[in-house]
């Protein structure tokens, strides 16, 4: 079962990597890990002056918690402060918005499914175009309101 769920997922980030790409111009993206194997894959965009973050979508414990945000290279970052600006101007729209020693920002995901894991879920991945719409929504969204704090942040540097 776990090749075809990875299959189903594989197929599901072509189709969100056509449309982000058709509106993040000038963005890397790169997909590491194996969803359902490894315990965090994700799915990550940046902008390739930035060294220090990027934005990722991370399935979470193989899949049992979808997550999303600004992740902070913790290596290059060290014990920098977090960016107050950046989580607030992101909890504007994203009330449960959080951070960590990873994470600049991390919203675990509620819509379109928090659990990945599951075979309606990856139904609708595949089927149903409101699960497709939301996703990149929700990330273009973020990447809207983050880039230009991000940006700051990294000139920082």
């Amino acid at each position: 079962m776990a090749g075809c769920q990875r299959k189903l997922v594989s197929s599901f980030f072509d189709r969100l990597d056509t449309r982000l790409k058709r509106k993040l111009k000038g963005f890397e993206f790169y997909r590491n890990g194996r969803f359902f194997v490894d315990a965090y894959p994700g799915y990550c965009f940046w902008k390739p002056a930035w060294k220090q973050y990027n934005l990722a979508l991370q399935c979470h414990e193989y899949g049992e918690r979808m997550l999303f945000g600004v992740e902070r290279e913790k290596q290059r970052v060290g014990k920098e402060s977090f960016s107050e600006e950046l989580l607030d101007a992101v909890r504007k729209v994203q009330p449960s918005a959080r951070m960590n020693a990873w994470w600049a920002v991390r919203i675990t995901m509620s819509v379109p499914a928090p659990d990945w894991r599951k075979s309606e879920v990856l139904w609708q991945m595949n089927k149903d175009a409101k699960f497709l719409d939301s996703m990149p929504e929700q990330l273009l969204e973020m990447a809207m309101i983050s880039l230009p704090i991000v940006n700051r942040l990294e000139r920082k540097k």
